[in-house]
């Protein structure tokens, strides 16, 4: 008689006891830490919302754009299935509120010391490129680490820490954007307010957008997910590359903010290309990694319940998982999508423990 298959298991169950109040505590740190950077930037924005109410609607149109934008594409990044939203939406708001509102105030603070030790001339080319990828790399790294914490099932590896990563500087870019369209105005006399808000906008997101901060915050985040993978107790080899991916986003920070190579859009589209390559190289390797630990937990997770191989290896990508709910009657599609989810939250738990 042969056996009939098997449910395959759902997700292992959430961290209890203990491990909560690390949990807690973070997201209590979140959550106040976003409270005070918002209203940071309330308090900085009312006045020019109450001058320019107009280029003030422009630019909030233009933010929510590139933030609904980016956090759909970065998502999709993923490989394998999207991270949950919630985790993925506080990753983006400590980025909008807590990171760029702290960055304002540590930012002034570092740029008073350059002042005092290199002198108004030298501070003046070289403030960004000194102060920038110190403070803001910093403070957002602080927040993929928050989000670790408190959802310690949406960041276990280092293609989780690249996403969250992404969405952590998805956010501080759209607020550090709504800051240059303010002061584009101002600088222009507010002689036609739309049209500087919106040539800032063309040039932060069409000219520099694929060397922003999302891409460095990704790089940081990678490293986060070597750490995470590993319980937080890694191996010597495993904490250098860990150290050195944070290093490397503070690099592609400086090189985007120092006055190297003269002014002119060909020396900026050479800096955005040296750090979008070497993010892309990042992520070239966390999602081959990925992917192949996924086809081996899938493997397993599919003989666990009589599937095929190839079957339950064909479900690593969307198309596979699409094309074999289309494959059954529409009455019984919800069961296979079901099911595959289920087989997919169990073999990211098996990959995860593969990964360290």
């Amino acid at each position: 008689m042969t056996e009939a298959p098997r449910e395959p298991r759902g997700p292992a169950p959430a961290p209890q006891g203990p491990h909560r109040l690390p949990a807690l505590v973070g997201a209590v740190v979140i959550a106040t830490a976003c409270l005070a950077g918002l209203v940071l930037q309330v308090v900085q924005f009312t006045g020019h919302i109450r001058v320019f109410p107009w280029a003030a609607v422009l630019a909030l149109a233009f933010a929510a754009a590139t933030f609904a934008f980016g956090f759909w594409i970065l998502r999709r990044i993923r490989p394998v299935r999207a991270p949950d939203p919630v985790p993925s939406a506080v990753a983006a708001v400590w980025g909008m509120t807590a990171a760029t509102g702290a960055g304002i105030v540590a930012n002034g603070g570092l740029s008073a010391v350059w002042s005092k030790l290199l002198g108004l001339d030298v501070t003046g080319a070289w403030d960004a490129a000194l102060t920038a990828p110190v403070n803001e790399e910093l403070l957002k790294l602080a927040g993929i680490v928050l989000v670790a914490v408190v959802f310690p099932r949406a960041l276990r590896d280092p293609v989780d820490g690249f996403v969250l990563g992404a969405l952590v500087g998805l956010g501080f870019e759209v607020s550090e954007n709504l800051v240059y369209a303010f002061q584009a105005v101002t600088r222009a006399g507010a002689t036609d307010p739309a049209l500087a808000v919106a040539t800032t906008t063309v040039v932060r997101v069409g000219l520099t957008g694929l060397g922003s901060h999302w891409a460095m915050s990704a790089v940081a985040g990678t490293a986060v997910g070597l750490l995470a993978a590993a319980r937080w107790r890694p191996e010597r080899r495993r904490a250098v590359l860990a150290a050195l991916l944070v290093l490397l986003a503070m690099g592609q920070h400086w090189l985007l903010d120092a006055p190297l190579f003269g002014e002119g859009i060909a020396a900026v589209l050479v800096k955005v290309a040296a750090v979008f390559a070497s993010t892309m190289a990042v992520y070239v390797l966390v999602r081959r990694s990925y992917r192949r630990r996924m086809r081996r937990a899938l493997a397993a997770e599919g003989e666990a319940v009589g599937m095929r191989r190839s079957a339950a290896v064909a479900l690593v990508t969307r198309h596979g998982r699409l094309r074999a709910a289309q494959d059954v009657a529409r009455p019984e599609q919800p069961a296979v999508l079901d099911r595959q989810e289920r087989m997919l939250a169990a073999a990211e738990d098996r990959a995860a423990l593969d990964g360290t």
